[in-house]
């Protein structure tokens, strides 16, 4: 056999086994001689369909942070509503210029006056406050006791209401309906409301712990 005939032959065989396609400096060719890989559609479905994914990954983490926030404000919107229920619970139920157990000489009409007293709610400063009462209608911002806004809380918003309605009772204590006898009984809410504008309420009763024999 000559030299060029061997060659031939080699060359030949290069191509016995491959039905499907041959390997070329450039990559792979197909048997019909197409340069074989992914088209520009099949690559444009595969992102949409990896940016949709990537969207709901992203979805799912921010309402697991959102979660994962609502707690803490819950719990500081509850700290507040607390705090508020219990400065408003210390102060008396009198007014301290006219308390009937201190006086027992004043009349029932000086009574129910003290009780509902707001003559110091003109002042921001509410250390000045000294009865209950003076809370009814209290709706404002988060401020510390002598009124200056506390800026790390000013998405918080508090508002308090003092019933001392006639009939309103508790237990086996109830308020008169008679408008002209002093009441015994104080219902307090406090509503604070967050950013979010969620509300969180708590309530209490202050007793006066007097009788006033009507």
């Amino acid at each position: 056999m000559s030299r060029s005939n061997s060659r031939a032959d080699l060359r030949d065989e290069s191509f016995v086994d491959r039905p499907w396609g041959c390997y070329s400096g450039s990559g792979y060719r197909a048997a019909n001689g197409r340069q074989e890989g992914v088209t520009l559609v099949e690559l444009i479905i595969a992102m949409v369909i990896i940016s949709i994914a990537a969207v709901a990954l992203l979805q799912g983490l921010g309402l697991q942070s959102q979660r994962n926030v609502d707690p803490m404000i819950q719990s500081q919107a509850q700290r507040l509503a607390s705090q508020y229920l219990h400065e408003v619970s210390s102060k008396p139920f009198f007014d301290p210029g006219a308390d009937p157990r201190l006086n027992p000489a004043l009349t029932l009409a000086a009574v129910v006056t003290s009780i509902s007293d707001q003559s110091s709610i003109g002042s921001a400063n509410r250390l000045t406050w000294d009865n209950l009462y003076e809370y009814q209608g209290y709706d404002d911002s988060i401020k510390d006791l002598v009124g200056s806004a506390i800026a790390t809380l000013a998405g918080y918003r508090v508002a308090i209401t003092v019933s001392i309605a006639p009939g309103l009772a508790l237990h086996n204590m109830a308020n008169s309906t008679d408008p002209t006898c002093p009441a015994k009984i104080a219902l307090i809410t406090v509503t604070v409301t967050d950013a979010r504008n969620q509300t969180t309420t708590l309530s209490g009763y202050r007793t006066s712990y007097w009788a006033a024999g009507c």
